[in-house]
């Protein structure tokens, strides 16, 4: 009975079985593969460790697009700008010399201003965790705003008492719209995990102490 030569294609299969034979007896396919999935794995979770949290990444936003229009709002009542100067001036002028001059030249000036910055505010696209600060701040400076149209009307009114009633108040809004922003600015510390007192607000001018 014959035998039939094999053929050179089976040949050829033959040999790469046979290395595929040795190769896994020495790569022991399946540990390797255990240890590609282990390394994948632990990558994931370095990465989740050391990746920084949504919060951080909120609190970086407030500090790089909130925060410095916010100091710009500031500005407006403790800093002059150009020919304009600050609220601070215009109140100390009618409240303390009894001269509107100030508040009536410049009073729809700073409202403007006010509201060119609040609109900013407000168009900022930040992370979810950022915006309850986003209002927060929005609110502060609408708080600041409100106090430069008081003030613009005590100027516009004669009466001696009522000027100094309305300059109380305008007082008043300016100190609580900067605890509303130190508020806000806690809310940050808060996101970095960094812990901020939390407490009833310092008392502000009281009106009819102030208003004498």
């Amino acid at each position: 009975m014959s035998h039939s030569t094999p053929s050179p294609q089976s040949l050829r299969w033959h040999d790469r079985v046979l290395v595929w034979r040795r190769l896994s007896s020495q790569w022991r396919p399946g540990t390797v593969l255990v240890g590609v999935l282990l390394g994948v794995a632990l990558g994931l979770l370095i990465g989740r460790w050391t990746a920084p949290s949504t919060d951080v990444v909120a609190a970086q936003a407030i500090e790089s697009q909130l925060l410095p229009l916010v100091l710009d709002a500031d500005d407006i009542w403790i800093s002059a700008s150009g020919d304009r100067p600050p609220v601070a001036t215009g109140l100390v002028a009618l409240r303390r010399d009894g001269d509107p001059s100030v508040a009536r030249a410049s009073g729809s000036e700073w409202v403007s201003d006010y509201d060119s910055i609040l609109l900013r505010l407000a168009g900022v696209d930040v992370p979810a965790a950022a915006r309850p600060v986003q209002r927060q701040f929005i609110a502060a400076v609408t708080m600041s705003r409100d106090a430069v149209e008081v003030l613009s009307h005590a100027a516009m009114v004669g009466d001696e008492q009522l000027v100094r009633d309305l300059t109380t108040e305008v007082g008043r809004l300016r100190q609580r719209s900067e605890q509303m922003t130190q508020s806000a600015r806690a809310s940050v510390s808060d996101l970095r995990g960094q812990r901020a007192d939390v407490g009833p607000p310092n008392p502000v001018t009281p009106f009819w102490g102030g208003s004498r």
